[in-house]
């Protein structure tokens, strides 16, 4: 849950750093992820995809860094951060 609670604070970092002006593009954002939400919640994946996946999106956040993708980067390395820890405790617990 904290990856996407870190997307939302960093999508209103912008929005409110911008002075509301780009919330046409913080709608197009919110909109993204709330897909992503909802389809990462019906689609099972391996640990190793989430891994792929977070590292694929880091580069791209990058590009895509003046249309609010740097808001998201820190999102994504907390993500990247569960997912790493999440298969380290497994590997404890057995």
């Amino acid at each position: 849950m904290v990856p996407w609670l870190l997307a939302l604070v960093g999508l209103g970092v912008l929005l409110v750093v911008s002075g509301f002006r780009v919330w046409p593009l913080v709608a197009v954002w919110v909109l993204a992820l709330g897909l992503l939400w909802i389809w990462s919640r019906r689609v099972k994946t391996t640990r190793t995809t989430r891994i792929v996946a977070a590292l694929v999106l880091l580069p791209i956040l990058f590009l895509l860094a003046f249309e609010g993708g740097w808001y998201l980067i820190p999102a994504d390395l907390a993500w990247l951060g569960v997912v790493l820890t999440e298969g380290r405790r497994a590997r404890m617990a057995a």
